[in-house]
């Protein structure tokens, strides 16, 4: 089993990714990334012009009703002051945003969002 210290945040997302779509099928589509920093300098600028935000979570999971936004963070890793902006707008408005920093944390969270659906 990995160290999951020393998992990248990048792996967390895989592997909540993964075992969601596994885990729910019924719910395959409802759990996705959100694409928010450009690959290059031409893809950024191009990106920016379509919309990308800075700050943006990095998942967003549609449930009951509502857009559950998430951002994957190592154990030590902390939210840009952009994230911080961004998480305070959505929940202004209502949403909910979560850091999740382990696959077992993610499960508790999906595991108690999916029963309040049934």
């Amino acid at each position: 089993m990995r160290n999951l210290q020393n998992l990248t945040e990048s792996r967390i997302q895989q592997d909540c990714y993964v075992w969601f779509h596994n885990t729910y099928p019924h719910l395959r589509g409802l759990f996705f990334r959100i694409k928010n920093e450009g690959t290059n300098k031409i893809s950024g600028a191009r990106d920016k012009a379509m919309g990308i935000l800075p700050g943006v979570a990095d998942g967003c999971l549609l449930i009951n009703g509502t857009a559950i936004f998430i951002e994957f963070k190592t154990e030590i890793g902390r939210q840009r002051e952009s994230q911080k902006k961004w998480q305070a707008t959505i929940e202004r408005v209502g949403y909910k945003y979560f850091i999740i920093r382990n696959l077992n944390e993610f499960k508790e969270l999906c595991q108690t969002l999916i029963v309040k659906q049934k």
